[in-house]
């Protein structure tokens, strides 16, 4: 679904560049002429202010038929009659404008552009005085290459245009449409998870009903059997709520009820409740000194955030192994540490830790879950403020620290 809309969206970007950019070069053609065209006037201009004028008026008509000179300048009288001709100009007819002749003799200089051969001239009408005008022509020929030049570089800048504004298109998409993306890609991921989460305990609950109603069996054997199914309703519950906090974690922060708790006495709460536990499993808890630390937080949340971490260390140490716990604060922040021992975990394993669903190799081995534990904890701590990084541990011993704004 992604790929065809960033194709789609990538033609239409590269299009509109492509016809921005078009716009854009034909606009500086426009400008490029109209400053070249301005360029002519002023030059022709100044030759007429500069030189005809004062030839005129200090020389006569006379002056006039032996001057030589770039541009073709012609006296003319009234009747529009070429009186004199610059020696260059003789045989020089751009056809006459009556409407700009009379308005030379009104006292008013005008331009117009003529066709005389194969070139294009700028022409300029101006006045000498009540019985005679000026025409002078200079050639566009120059202004006229420059605008070839102008088009060929257009013509050979297209390809490089044309890749340019691709080019971006993929770059701005890219940018733009990876928050979409990967919103998509965690959607798929998402509902795959969860497909495959809730189907295995459901399939084992409606195995054990129809096993159980096959054949008469004792009271004891059928209580038997809900009790295992009120085990797997219990951990599908577990698992939905941590798949809430999981579908929400992309996109914001948690919703926070906050209140001063007392870390400390969550910590032995949580102590009391595991010691069946880790006695089954032999396993040695260490708890460091609690001074009495509080923190304004979500008490429910900060609760279940210890208990994952307790929880996660009494699935991964082995038999007979320890677990240790700290607690402390500084400069404005709670740090809770929670240490056991482990088998030895491999580098993509710790790279992957707060992935959700990510479970390694040898974890699969020897402790049930999810996957979620650790995802949601950074989800919680993370919406709380604070930070969760994974200490410098040895082959067989993983450690994590919490610290809270206090």
């Amino acid at each position: 679904m992604i790929e065809p809309t960033r194709k789609r969206l990538t033609a239409i970007f590269t299009s509109v560049i492509v016809v921005f950019s078009l716009i854009v070069l034909v606009l500086s053609l426009i400008v490029l002429r109209q400053s070249l065209m301005r360029g002519v006037k002023e030059h022709l201009t100044k030759d007429i202010r500069d030189e005809y004028l004062e030839q005129y008026h200090g020389s006569g008509l006379s002056s006039f038929s032996e001057m030589s000179d770039e541009n073709h300048i012609q006296v003319l009288n009234r009747a529009g009659e070429v009186v004199v001709s610059a020696r260059d100009s003789v045989d020089f007819d751009p056809g006459l404008n009556n409407d700009l002749l009379a308005a030379a003799f009104a006292g008013r200089q005008e331009f117009e552009t003529r066709a005389v051969g194969k070139e294009r001239y700028l022409v300029s009408y101006f006045p000498f005085d009540q019985i005679y005008a000026g025409r002078a022509a200079v050639s566009l020929d120059v202004e006229a290459e420059q605008e070839r030049n102008f088009l060929r570089m257009v013509l050979m800048l297209s390809p490089l245009i044309f890749l340019l504004s691709y080019l971006v298109s993929r770059y701005l998409l890219s940018h733009a449409m990876k928050p979409i993306s990967d919103v998509l890609t965690f959607q798929e991921t998402f509902l795959s998870n969860v497909n495959h989460e809730l189907r295995s305990p459901l399939a084992s609950k409606k195995g054990n009903f129809e096993v159980a109603l096959r054949k008469e069996r004792s009271a004891d054997e059928y209580r038997e059997v809900i009790e295992s199914g009120l085990r797997e309703t219990d951990r599908m519950i577990n698992l939905l709520h941590n798949l809430s906090l999981l579908a929400s974690s992309k996109f914001k922060p948690l919703d926070l009820y906050k209140k001063r708790a007392e870390i400390d006495k969550i910590i032995q709460e949580l102590v009391i409740s595991y010691t069946p536990a880790l006695n089954a499993k032999n396993i040695s808890l260490e708890i460091g000194e609690m001074p009495g630390i509080s923190c304004v937080c979500d008490e429910d949340l900060i609760r279940r955030t210890i208990e994952n971490l307790f929880d996660n260390a009494l699935k991964y140490t082995p038999n007979g192994g320890s677990i240790t716990s700290s607690l402390s604060r500084k400069k404005g922040k709670m740090f809770f540490t929670i240490s056991n021992t482990c088998e030895p975990i491999e580098k993509k394993e710790l790279e992957n830790l707060f992935e959700p669903f990510y479970r390694g190799g040898k974890s699969r081995l020897y402790a049930e879950g999810k996957g979620l534990g650790l995802y949601i904890v950074n989800y919680i701590v993370r919406s709380h403020g604070g930070d969760i990084v994974l200490n410098k541990t040895g082959d067989k011993l993983f450690s994590l620290t919490v610290s809270l704004p206090a």
